[in-house]
């Protein structure tokens, strides 16, 4: 069985064997190898990365505060959630004032025995239809269960009838 194999004797034999300008310049040059090596291994990748998120900041920055508008969107709407959820007569009531906010033309607004509504427009702007639809299902919870929307005889107008139902 070999003995490991070691090397420092010979190395040392070697060192010994130099003059002391050429120990010196060995040893400059073995300096310079170790900081070449830690600036390509630590130094310059750090730097590169340094660049990079400073080019990236502007939009990690603008998502961070999409982000925080969008968290308070969601704690607001969890704040008014259990307030805002309404049925029957109330979210009719609701419904028929808002309705008449947005100056919707030839709505019908009727509810039905099972708690939904249902809700007709004749020549109606599709953007207040829209805007209406969205304000309901943010404010009151209130969904689309059923619908038919064709195109009105005016551009942008449709007739529509909805089946909406509130929270439950």
């Amino acid at each position: 069985m070999r003995k490991g194999f070691d090397v420092r004797p010979q190395l040392m034999q070697l060192w010994l064997a130099r003059t002391a300008r050429e120990r010196l310049v060995l040893g400059v040059l073995g300096a310079l190898m170790l900081v070449l090596a830690g600036y390509a291994a630590f130094w310059q990748p750090a730097r590169a990365g340094a660049a990079r998120l400073e080019r990236e900041m502007p939009q990690l920055r603008e998502e961070l505060g999409r982000m925080q508008s969008m968290a308070g969107e969601i704690l607001a709407a969890r704040g008014r959630g259990s307030a805002a959820a309404l049925s029957g007569p109330q979210l009719e009531t609701v419904l028929q004032q808002s309705l008449k906010e947005l100056g919707l033309p030839g709505q019908k607004l009727d509810r039905r025995p099972d708690g939904r509504f249902v809700l007709e427009w004749r020549e109606a702007p599709f953007s207040t239809m829209a805007d209406f639809l969205d304000q309901a299902r943010q404010k009151w919870h209130v969904a689309v269960t059923e619908g038919h929307v064709e195109r009105g005889l005016r551009p942008g107008n449709v007739n529509a009838r909805l089946v909406l139902r509130g929270a439950e």
